[in-house]
C-alpha cells in the first residue's frame, strides 16, 4: 500500500511530504495542487517498465505533462526533481540551464517498479465520458483497463459481469440486504454486485449492455421502471454515466489494488454523492486503495458518516487539505475520528456555506 509520498521540484511544490492511508483525499482551492500530486503517482505507474532502465517519459496513458521544463518547479530549491514513493525515489536531475534535458535514475537501484503499484490500478480523470450511444472495445485482455475517461466501463463490465466478483468481502457488505440465507454462502456474481451497488445510489437502475463484434464496440440501454422499456444513456441524463466506471471498478478491481477517482461528485445529487462516499469508504474497508479527489463538502461529510457508521480507527482516512499562502503551498492533514469528526480544520476548508449563509443572515 502508498503510505507516503514526497515531493521535491515537483510543478508547484518545492518540497512536500504527503501521509497515506486507505481512504485518502485531496481538497482544496482551484489551482492549489490537489492533482499536481496524483499526476506524481501517474507519472510513476506509467513509466514502470522504464524506470528498470533508467528512463522517464513525461507522456503516456494515464497523463501526458509536456517536457521536464513543464514539470520543473518554477521556484525549484535545486536542480533535482525527486518523487518518493514509500522507500522508492525516482530522481531527474536537469542537466542544461534551459531545463530541456535531464537524467533519470531510481533508488535504491535494485528496484524493479514501484511494488505499491504492481497490483490492479485504476485511475478515473474527473473528464469521464458522458452519454454515448456505444463504446469501442478494450482488446487487451491482460490487464483490468477502463481507461482514464472512463472509456472501457461497458468493455470491462461485459468482460466480468459472469464471473464472481474478486473482492467476495466487499461484495457482501453491498449486496447484504438482498442475500437471504439460503444464499449466504454462495458467490455474487458481478453484474449482480454493480447493478445493486447503483440502485443503492441511483433507486430503479437496471442496465443491458450489448457487445457488437462486427465494429468492435459494446453499448448500452437503461431498463428503468416497471414497463423496462430500454431507454438509450443520452435521455436518462449525465449522472449515471459519470457514476458507473466507478462503481464498476470497484467492484472489478482485486484485492490489494488501487482506485484513484478525481471529482467523483460531478453531475450528482447531493444524496447520490453521500450514497457513493459511502461505496467508497466500505471499498477502502475490504484491501484497496481508494484515493480521491473532490471539491464535495456532500462527499467529505459521507466520509464522516462512513467513519462514524463503521468505526474505523481515525487513521483509516486522511484528508489533504492544500492551500495557497504567499505563492507557497500549504498543506494541513486533517483525520475523521470514530465519531465523524475532522481532528484539525484548515483556514478555507468547506467553510463556504457558513460564510454564505452569514451573509445572508
Amino acid at each position: 500500500m502508498l503510505n507516503k509520498l514526497k515531493l521535491i521540484n515537483f510543478k508547484c511544490f518545492k518540497k512536500q511530504d504527503f501521509n497515506f492511508s486507505n481512504l485518502t483525499v485531496f481538497c482544496g482551492a482551484n489551482s492549489a495542487g490537489k492533482s499536481t500530486a496524483i499526476q506524481s503517482l501517474l507519472l510513476i505507474k506509467q513509466n514502470e517498465n522504464n524506470l528498470k532502465s533508467g528512463l522517464l517519459e513525461f507522456y503516456g496513458e494515464l497523463f501526458s505533462f509536456g517536457t521536464i521544463y513543464d514539470v520543473f518547479s518554477h521556484g525549484a530549491l535545486d536542480d533535482t526533481i525527486k518523487i518518493s514513493v514509500n522507500d522508492d525515489t525516482v530522481e531527474l536531475k536537469v542537466t542544461t540551464d534551459n531545463r530541456t534535458h535531464y537524467e533519470a535514475r531510481m533508488t535504491p537501484e535494485s528496484s524493479q517498479a514501484i511494488s505499491s503499484f504492481n497490483n490492479d490500478f485504476v485511475y478515473l480523470s474527473a473528464e469521464r465520458h458522458g452519454p454515448r450511444a456505444s463504446f469501442d472495445i478494450d482488446r487487451d485482455q491482460s490487464k483490468l483497463n477502463f481507461g482514464i475517461y472512463g472509456e472501457y466501463t461497458l468493455s470491462e463490465y461485459q468482460r466480468y459481469a459472469p464471473q464472481p466478483v474478486f473482492n467476495q468481502a466487499f461484495a457482501r457488505i453491498i449486496c447484504n440486504d438482498l442475500i437471504g440465507s439460503d444464499e449466504a454462502d454462495s458467490k455474487i456474481y458481478t453484474d449482480f454486485a454493480i447493478k445493486v451497488a447503483m440502485g443503492k445510489i441511483c433507486p430503479g437502475f437496471d442496465m443491458k449492455v450489448t457487445k457488437t463484434e462486427e465494429i468492435d464496440k459494446v453499448y448500452n440501454t437503461y431498463l428503468p421502471g416497471k414497463s423496462k422499456r430500454p431507454i438509450r444513456p443520452i435521455n436518462v441524463g449525465f449522472g449515471i454515466s459519470y457514476i458507473l466506471p466507478i462503481i464498476v471498478a470497484g467492484l472489478c478491481i482485486k484485492p490489494g489494488g488501487t482506485l484513484i477517482v478525481e471529482n467523483p461528485e460531478v453531475h450528482m445529487h447531493p444524496q447520490a454523492q453521500s450514497a457513493l462516499a459511502q461505496f467508497l469508504g466500505l471499498l477502502s474497508m475490504h484491501d484497496v486503495q481508494v484515493i480521491v479527489e473532490t471539491h464535495s463538502d456532500h462527499i467529505v461529510n459521507g466520509f464522516r458518516i462512513f467513519a462514524k457508521e463503521n468505526q474505523v480507527s481515525e487513521s483509516h482516512i486522511i484528508i489533504n487539505s492544500i492551500s495557497e499562502i504567499n505563492d507557497e503551498r500549504h498543506v494541513e492533514e486533517i483525520k475523521i475520528d470514530q465519531d465523524g469528526n475532522f481532528t484539525n480544520l484548515d483556514v478555507g476548508f468547506f467553510d463556504q456555506l457558513d460564510k454564505d449563509l452569514l451573509r445572508l443572515f
